[in-house]
């Protein structure tokens, strides 16, 4: 496929979905056996929304599964926490999963108006930097997403912070974006500006 024929389809596809990855969990790994669960809504320059529904589970103090829906998007994912804000001073974990992702350029040709042409199977590996001072977490991850069969990635950058009004209760910001990219044609990758608010509870 030409780089001239995505075009148009990219056009007529920004027009009728949106996807957003948000970050939802900090650089740091909780303590084993706690669970958080998170809710809010991301929205991206579209002008479209989409509500995240998000799990955690700590399994030991360095790993942690989550699971998470953002509408089109649905995931699970492992994560390692390769360092700690103490004794590190900062945090690092990353993670790799999979599940189901949407990329709003795949629709092309005679699947170009149907729901499903965008969304498809998808391996995810995902980094995450963070500080945490006090009772506020600043992190700054990335997850990329590779959709098998279409040879579409999703990467997605945010900036994020959390706070935590009570030890089990919190809000949650973030900003950044995810650029939409075809394998065989990287010169009509697309980048779509998102942000993300919600509310996280642990116990």
């Amino acid at each position: 496929m030409s780089p001239r024929r995505v075009g148009p389809a990219v056009a007529l596809a920004l027009t009728s979905a949106c996807g957003t990855y948000s970050l939802v969990r900090p650089a740091e790994t909780m303590p084993a056996g706690r669970v958080e669960l998170s809710a809010g809504l991301a929205a991206s320059q579209l002008g479209e929304a989409n509500t995240v529904l998000h799990a955690a589970v700590a399994v030991t103090d360095d790993v942690e599964v989550l699971a998470q829906n953002e509408v089109w998007n649905s995931f699970a994912e492992v994560r390692y926490g390769v360092l700690h804000e103490k004794p590190n001073g900062v945090s690092l974990a990353v993670g790799v999963g999979g599940g189901r992702a949407i990329t709003l350029i795949s629709a092309v040709g005679d699947a170009l108006d149907s729901d499903d042409a965008d969304a498809g199977a998808a391996g995810v590996f995902e980094v995450a930097v963070g500080k945490r001072l006090d009772r506020v977490d600043l992190t700054v991850g990335n997850r990329t997403f590779y959709q098998f069969g279409g040879g579409f990635v999703m990467s997605s950058t945010r900036a994020a912070v959390r706070f935590a009004i009570a030890d089990s209760f919190g809000l949650m910001l973030e900003g950044g974006g995810t650029v939409h990219a075809p394998i065989d044609a990287l010169d009509v990758s697309l980048f779509i500006g998102e942000g993300s608010a919600g509310f996280w509870i642990g116990f």
